[in-house]
């Protein structure tokens, strides 16, 4: 078994530029978000995908944990939002989203969340109705 410190194959470290991408995809929830009232009683279906560029790539070389960030924080983060807040607007919903994981993690330079609403209600044969939010740190 090859060692974990010879994970780049020999790439010296002034020749490699690595940029480090994470996603979570299709993290499905019930939530009651919306603006009709029946909307906020009964809930809907959302479905919400989360990308991250990350600062910090050493996960790349070092095949820890702790140098990246840990895709069940993201998806925890996700399901917390939506337990304890509700939201007019599934773009206030990925705004909010967004701004907790930059909050939360300093690793992350660009965070984009889309929220999707399943079967929104009023639209006829729509399969789903999108808002996506790109933050970046400043």
């Amino acid at each position: 078994m090859e060692p974990r410190s010879d994970l780049r194959g020999g790439i010296p470290d002034e020749d490699a530029t690595i940029a480090l991408r994470l996603c979570v995809s299709g993290i499905r929830l019930t939530g009651y978000h919306g603006v009709h009232p029946e909307e906020r009683v009964r809930g809907n279906r959302f479905e919400v995908d989360v990308e991250v560029e990350c600062t910090s790539v050493d996960a790349a070389d070092t095949d820890e944990l702790s140098d990246t960030i840990d895709y069940q924080q993201i998806t925890e983060v996700v399901r917390e939002i939506n337990r304890r807040q509700t939201f007019n607007l599934i773009e206030s919903f990925a705004g909010a989203i967004a701004n907790v994981l930059l909050g939360r993690f300093r690793k992350i330079a660009v965070v984009t969340v889309r929220v999707s609403k399943l079967d929104p209600p009023g639209l006829e044969d729509v399969e789903r109705t999108v808002a996506e939010v790109t933050r970046c740190r400043r």
